[in-house]
Order: C-alpha cells, then sequence, then structure tokens
C-alpha cells in the first residue's frame, strides 16, 4: 500500500470532491481516482459510492474516515523518529542535497548530469523522482534540508501557467536551463520512419506509447491532447515494448539521441509541428539561497554548457 493514499483518503473523505483534493496535492483528478480505487483494493473493500453523479462514503469508508487522522498521525510520528537516526548516522559536515525530478529528467537529463558520481561533491545527493503535479509537495517536504527540484515540462500555454502561477502564488523559484524539441520514436519497420519528419496530423492513425503507473498516472509526464497534437516524453522499455508490438508512435526530448538510449529497431524522425520541452530548476527562495544547493546548480549550468559543444550532444539542446 502507498502511505500517500491514505493522505489523500483523509482530505478527500473531508471534501468529497475529487477535484479540490487534486488540486490540493497538484494531481489530475484522473490520478487522484484511481490511487483511491487502489487504495479500496488495498483493504478489500469498497469505500466510494457514486449515485446521480454524487459522491458519498461507504460504511467502510465512513470507518475509515473515522479512524485516519489516528493512522497518518502515527505514521508522521513514526517517520519523524526514524529520521533522527538516520540523521544521526549521517557525518554532520557531509551535508546532504535532495534533488526531486520528474520521470523525463531522470531518463536522460540525470546521465547527462552524473550528479551521484563518487567525489563529485564534497557532500551526499541524494535522487526522488515525482510526477510535475507532485514535484512541489516533495520539495516543500524536504524544505528543512538543502533540496530543490528538475522538472521537464512541454512548452505549451497549459504548462507555462501552471509554472507562472508556482512562482507568483506559490512562492517558488524557477529557473530555465535549456529547451529540446521532440523527436518522434517509431519501429524501423513502421512508415513513419521513412518519412523525412513526423508531423501532428501523421499521428493520427497510430496508437501513442503510453507509461502506466499506478501512483504517477497514465503517463508519468502527463497525456497531452492540445490543438490535436498528441504527445507523452517517456522513453523507458515498456515504451519501446508498445512501439515495437503496436507499431505505436512515442515522443522524447531530442536529448535521447545524444544519450544514445535506444533500442536497435526503434529510430527516431524529427518532428514539426510539434513544442519543444524545457528543462528547468525548481526550489524555494530559502532553498537556492542554501550553500550546497548553488554549487550542485552551479555544476548543472557549467555540465549542460560544456555538453552542448560535445559532438554528441550537438543540436539535441538548446541554453536558454
Amino acid at each position: 500500500m502507498h502511505i500517500e493514499y491514505l493522505y489523500y483518503f483523509k482530505d478527500f473523505s473531508r471534501t468529497l470532491s475529487i477535484s479540490k483534493t487534486a488540486a490540493h496535492y497538484f494531481m489530475t483528478p484522473q490520478g487522484l481516482s484511481r490511487a483511491l480505487h487502489q487504495l479500496e483494493k488495498d483493504f478489500g473493500v469498497m469505500l466510494m459510492t457514486y449515485q446521480n453523479n454524487l459522491i458519498s462514503l461507504t460504511p467502510a469508508g465512513e470507518e475509515l474516515s473515522r479512524r485516519i487522522d489516528a493512522i497518518v498521525e502515527l505514521y508522521d510520528e513514526a517517520k519523524g523518529s526514524l529520521t533522527e537516526y538516520k540523521l544521526a548516522d549521517m557525518a554532520p559536515s557531509k551535508g546532504l542535497v535532495r534533488i526531486t525530478v520528474t520521470s523525463c529528467v531522470s531518463q536522460y537529463l540525470i546521465s547527462l548530469l552524473n550528479l551521484q558520481r563518487p567525489g563529485q561533491f564534497p557532500f551526499e545527493v541524494k535522487l526522488n523522482e515525482s510526477n510535475l503535479y507532485r514535484i512541489v509537495p516533495h520539495i516543500l517536504s524536504r524544505d528543512q534540508e538543502e533540496s530543490f527540484g528538475i522538472i521537464s515540462l512541454p512548452m505549451t500555454e497549459k504548462y507555462r501557467s501552471y509554472v507562472d502561477e508556482l512562482v507568483e502564488d506559490g512562492g517558488m523559484v524557477y529557473e530555465p536551463l535549456f529547451t529540446s524539441p521532440l523527436v518522434a520514436m517509431v519501429s524501423s519497420f513502421s512508415p513513419l520512419a521513412r518519412r523525412d519528419a513526423v508531423r501532428p496530423r501523421d499521428v493520427d492513425p497510430y496508437p501513442v506509447a503510453r507509461y502506466k503507473d499506478t501512483v504517477l498516472g497514465d503517463a508519468l509526464d502527463d497525456y497531452i491532447l492540445e490543438d490535436n497534437v498528441k504527445t507523452v516524453t517517456n522513453a523507458g522499455a515498456i515504451i519501446f515494448v508498445q512501439i515495437m508490438e503496436h507499431q505505436a508512435v512515442g515522443f522524447a526530448a531530442k536529448l535521447v539521441e545524444g544519450l544514445r538510449t535506444l533500442p536497435d529497431r526503434v529510430v527516431t524522425k524529427p518532428t514539426e509541428g510539434f513544442f519543444s520541452t524545457e528543462f528547468g530548476l525548481l526550489s524555494t527562495p530559502e532553498n537556492r539561497s542554501r550553500e550546497h544547493v548553488d554549487a550542485v546548480i552551479r555544476y548543472i549550468r557549467k555540465t549542460v554548457a560544456e555538453k552542448n559543444l560535445q559532438p554528441r550532444y550537438l543540436d539535441t539542446y538548446e541554453l536558454v
């Protein structure tokens, strides 16, 4: 069972509103619904019932609602106690920077940066993975530590507005790093592999490869249907299987070409009419001013600038 689901249910049981609870946790309503249904499977009981488009708690749901405060309070207390042991084991002078990354970042950018190479920093660097809508709670929950996030987002109005809202209303600091065009990933046997470039209308007859995950939703970087443009910017093994077996088309940042992570029978094609992916840094003002965080960010900026000049990464991304 995912502990986060209990927190979701705690808030949901108070409001009985999927949309309000999802907004509180920076999730999509669909992602929250999947989490609550998974919680029902974990307990083996129905917690919610739907009638005339209204949601109410079942008797089992009401019972869990009465107990949920004590459950999460006990978990938080235990977690705090265990954290003290972990901190005690850590050398005080060593320090720790915790970086939360979106899935597309963890797939490509972390390989490029090699942030966890032994001896890279005189302190420890740890990585967590989340989706765009959950990354802020992850960063805020670590605000007593030195922490920040590395995110990737499609350069569309939907996501640009979301980041602007985080900065203006949420008090976050966002610093763009670079942009990378999307490339289409198709089977070498696909008719799309013979095109000079893949355009939005070319994709319509094909299924779009999607990464399914019970925690983060149908697609880790979200599934976008905007102006008839269908993309998903993940390139995990399950994506490659779908591309090969179902003649699906996937999309990723062009950075994937520089990292050479594709299987032999999956090829990339340039795209036209699709948007680019932007990579950037997200933090609280307090964390951004901390010494170790600043050292890691300076290293990141220096590394992407140097790699951008290397033949392997030429034209895969553009510095902002």
